[in-house]
């Protein structure tokens, strides 16, 4: 079970969850992303790498910028998946409406 741990230490910060969120309505460069969410592009870059190197997000080159998207295969279905679960099974998640 330790790789549930990392897998899930990989999305603990809500900067995180908040890039998954931008980047499931379209794919986003790090400048878009920092803009949306006002974080420094620092941090928002940052968080990109640890999410690349779990493969939560790929990136294209288009020119000098990397443009990020949501794992398509794994990641979406899996988030899919998540949201279903919370709306039918989670009393936690009924407090936070």
């Amino acid at each position: 079970m330790k790789e549930c741990n990392l897998f899930f230490e990989t999305l603990a910060t809500e900067l995180k969850t908040d890039i998954i969120a931008e980047l499931k309505e379209r794919p986003h460069s790090v400048n878009e992303l920092s803009a949306h969410l006002r974080q420094e592009r620092s941090k928002v870059s940052h968080a990109l790498r640890t999410l690349n190197d779990c493969r939560f997000v790929n990136y294209r080159k288009d020119g000098k910028k990397r443009v990020y998207s949501l794992n398509k295969e794994t990641i979406v279905p899996l988030l899919n998946l998540v949201g279903k679960h919370v709306k039918k099974y989670c009393k936690i998640c009924d407090k936070l409406k």
